[in-house]
């Protein structure tokens, strides 16, 4: 009898769900971008997927307020639901607003405790609302397609992933420019590719873009090792076919080591490689002299491609590797809040790399 009158009074203690959100009830946004118009008025295009599983077209829905808080509530006014961003996938900046102080955009974000803060953040080279109003031709519809598609993208080291919640701890963050993956419309093929990372000076975008390539380094710099590492480089120039020139190697191991040096203050730049050749037509490079001299090969080219990724980084004054924060921390002395991005232009940089093949190909 007590354990009946033990239980039945913990039921009375038990609450309900006071606090639920139904699903019927709510318009999720899984794709969200933000624009701003000649009179600095603050535009939203959201794409969501339909309530109703039987319809196939999603729902692309654009409003422009003064501010975003202003533009997600009139979208709430043009649908029957509730618009919802707490399952946030992508956000989407427009080429006019990346080029203007971001943060007021995106200070909403912050404020709202369901928001997801591991959305990633993209931009375009168009406004976000011409980019999501684009027809897309792909297996899954527009609303989930820009997460897969930069996902997919993160997976083989051709940009690197940026979420809410590191862009807002970069922003805030003197040592260190903010980058992101850059997004175009292909017409010809009906979809998007992600064609690299956007360069930031502060918290502006400075017009310009590191390409696969030169992501997939600046990955490597930044000690980022996915999955899948490989580069592809013109290795000769004589063989038949074509394709015969050119050599992919696939990393199993990279590690790079940035150290200051003094008298005069310069950064020095250790890139150390271990990869297997993944790719090459003509084979053939059995033998210690012929494989030491692909590799010297392969760390002469890696060098120039380094020494030239910072020599963008430093005529755009885009300190995307955070070496102002490391100039905070171990060279107090030559760091300067106001005159970082004018010291690192002119920063002496000295690269070295250490390239080690394990094997060359299964023919040999």
């Amino acid at each position: 009898m007590k354990k009946y009158v033990l239980l039945l009074c913990c039921i009375c203690l038990l609450s309900g769900c006071w606090d639920q959100n139904l699903l019927k009830d709510v318009q999720l946004v899984y794709t969200v971008g933000y624009d701003v118009l000649e009179d600095g008025s603050e535009q939203t295009t959201s794409v969501a997927p339909p309530v109703d599983e039987a319809i196939e077209e999603v729902n692309v829905l654009s409003t422009n307020e003064n501010t975003v808080r202003d533009s997600r509530y009139h979208i709430d006014t043009l649908v029957a639901e509730h618009i919802d961003f707490s399952k946030l996938q992508v956000m989407i900046l427009g080429n006019d607003l990346a080029r203007d102080q971001i943060y007021p955009y995106i200070d909403v974000v912050y404020r709202d405790p369901k928001h997801h803060l591991n959305a990633r953040m993209a931009m375009t080279d168009t406004s976000a609302k011409e980019l999501l109003e684009q027809p897309i031709e792909s297996q899954k519809n527009k609303s989930e397609y820009f997460a897969g598609l930069l996902e997919s993208s993160e997976i083989i080291n051709v940009i690197p992933k940026m979420t809410l919640q590191q862009a807002c701890t970069i922003l805030l963050d003197p040592g260190k420019d903010l980058f992101m993956p850059i997004l175009i419309y292909r017409e010809d093929l009906k979809r998007v590719e992600a064609v690299g990372t956007s360069l930031f000076s502060k918290d502006r975008y400075v017009d310009v873009y590191l390409d696969h390539d030169q992501s997939t380094l600046f990955n490597i710099l930044r000690n980022e090792t996915p999955r899948i590492l490989r580069l592809t480089k013109k290795f000769s120039e004589d063989e038949q076919p074509e394709v015969s020139n050119w050599m992919t190697i696939e990393m199993k191991d990279s590690k790079t080591n940035l150290k200051f040096k003094e008298n005069p203050f310069s950064l020095s730049v250790e890139v150390k490689l271990k990869g297997a050749i993944a790719e090459y037509g003509p084979d053939h490079l059995v033998g210690a002299e012929k494989l030491k001299s692909v590799e010297a090969w392969w760390e002469k080219t890696i060098k120039e491609d380094t020494e030239a990724l910072f020599m963008i980084l430093q005529e755009n004054q885009s300190d995307i590797l955070g070496i102002g924060r490391m100039t905070a921390a171990l060279a107090p002395e030559e760091w300067d809040k106001d005159e970082w991005h004018q010291k690192f232009s002119e920063l002496p940089i000295e690269v070295t790399v250490d390239m080690s093949l394990s094997s060359t190909g299964i023919i040999d």
